[in-house]
């Protein structure tokens, strides 16, 4: 007997509200194509995409299955910290349904952000359902969803004052500098990275720094490219060292998937430098591109995006009345989201119920064409044309009932339906 489908929209995720930058690092994935294939090969999960950047890994799935599936997913999660599974498992989280496109519209509107408000966010969430599509790993639901989060998190950002001032990683890694070197104007800086999280941090120094800001990339013309307009200097990737070894300050934010500098490098470089302030590395990077054992030489401060925390928190304090108003935006998106995936549980007997109707009717108007005669091929069209208005006109109604039906939760109206039109006769 056929009956619609139950469909669970789960999330499940470890962020920097429960989990220090290092466990979230464990955590992640470097293949993220590699572990959608993974994740599909399941063979419960119908779609599927991955949520990644320097402070959250994030599943989402769809299934008929619900929180069997999403304690699963938590143990995959868990395992890849390796040694530090116990502790990543008390740190990740999950959410169905309603739960979780909550989630994401908080998330889509800079609410779940370490830096409230953050613009990136927003690109990232979009990214990951590309991502997910391009890997055909993302269908109607996710698609559905995907799209009502950054709708929202628009709309948040138009209606609040939710994004006004320094709302990025960025901005708060150049805040953190100010708070440690205190001005900057004198300062010999080198970002590495010149992609969007890297030339929002070198747009916030460029304002703060008189000296030219060194900015290093692995694709050289990038780097080239965003100098010119900041009247800075590009680096090659190779003469990296060149640079560091007498910078006061390097940012670090790329996507490299190894460590950029190490501590063996570092040791090197402050043997042979005549810098005699010390070596202020902040590492914003997802992974990290700076090994932590750099710390260990004398005269290098490192931090990383963990000590963005209290800025962070300050930052939210600012913002209290643009969280409420943004909330309460959300909740209103909510139920509006909440009906339209529940329209989608009624989606495959609406096509069934079409693709039955339409089957017939092209068989009876074949059988009449061929009981006519000679029909030309203006008569034809006006019998197509007419029997599909008259399809048509029967069965939206019906549809428009079933939709209502399914927004109100009315499950007797549906399985009616299911009888009435003999699907219940169907596989």
């Amino acid at each position: 007997m056929y009956s619609p489908r139950t469909i669970n929209i789960i999330n499940v995720r470890i962020t920097h509200k429960t989990a220090r930058a290092p466990l979230i690092e464990a955590v992640g994935f470097r293949d993220k194509a590699h572990a959608l294939l993974e994740l599909s090969s399941w063979g419960s999960i119908d779609e599927c995409a991955i949520l990644q950047t320097c402070n959250r890994v994030e599943l989402y799935l769809v299934s008929e299955e619900g929180e069997p599936l999403a304690r699963r997913a938590k143990d995959l999660l868990a395992k890849r910290a390796g040694a530090l599974a116990g502790e990543a498992s008390e740190a990740i989280e999950y959410s169905l349904n309603q739960d979780c496109m909550r989630h994401i519209l908080r998330l889509a509107s800079g609410l779940e952000s370490m830096v409230v408000g953050e613009e990136q966010i927003l690109h990232q969430v979009w990214d990951a359902y590309l991502e997910a599509r391009g890997a055909k790993k993302a269908g109607p639901v996710l698609e559905q969803l995907f799209m009502r989060a950054v709708s929202v998190g628009r709309r948040v950002r138009k209606e609040t004052c939710i994004n006004k001032g320094a709302v990025s990683i960025g901005s708060a890694a150049v805040e953190l500098a100010e708070s440690l070197l205190g001005s900057l104007e004198e300062k010999r800086v080198l970002v590495i990275g010149a992609g969007e999280m890297g030339s929002l941090v070198a747009y916030s120094l460029a304002r703060r720094c008189r000296s030219p800001i060194f900015i290093a990339n692995r694709t050289y013309d990038r780097a080239v490219e965003l100098a010119n307009l900041l009247y800075g200097r590009a680096v090659r990737f190779d003469r990296l060292e060149e640079a560091l070894v007498d910078a006061d300050l390097v940012i670090c934010s790329t996507n490299a998937p190894h460590y950029l500098i190490t501590k063996e490098l570092l040791s090197r470089l402050m043997a042979n430098r005549k810098n005699e302030n010390e070596l202020t590395i902040i590492d914003i990077s997802n992974p990290r591109n700076v090994e932590r054992a750099s710390q260990e030489v004398e005269r290098v401060r490192l931090y990383d995006i963990d000590d963005l925390r209290s800025i962070a928190e300050r930052n939210r304090q600012k913002r209290l009345d643009c969280i409420e108003k943004a909330s309460e935006i959300i909740e209103e998106e909510l139920v509006s989201l909440n009906r339209d995936m529940k329209v989608h549980s009624v989606r495959e007997i609406v096509s069934r119920l079409f693709s039955r109707a339409e089957e017939i009717r092209q068989r009876e108007v074949a059988e009449a064409i061929r009981m006519l005669g000679s029909v030309d091929e203006k008569e034809r069209k006006i019998i197509e044309d007419l029997t599909f208005i008259l399809l048509k006109q029967t069965y939206v109604p019906i549809v428009e009932n079933l939709r209502q039906a399914a927004k109100n939760d009315d499950r007797q109206v549906i399985d009616v339906a299911i009888k009435l039109f003999g699907m219940d006769k169907l596989n």
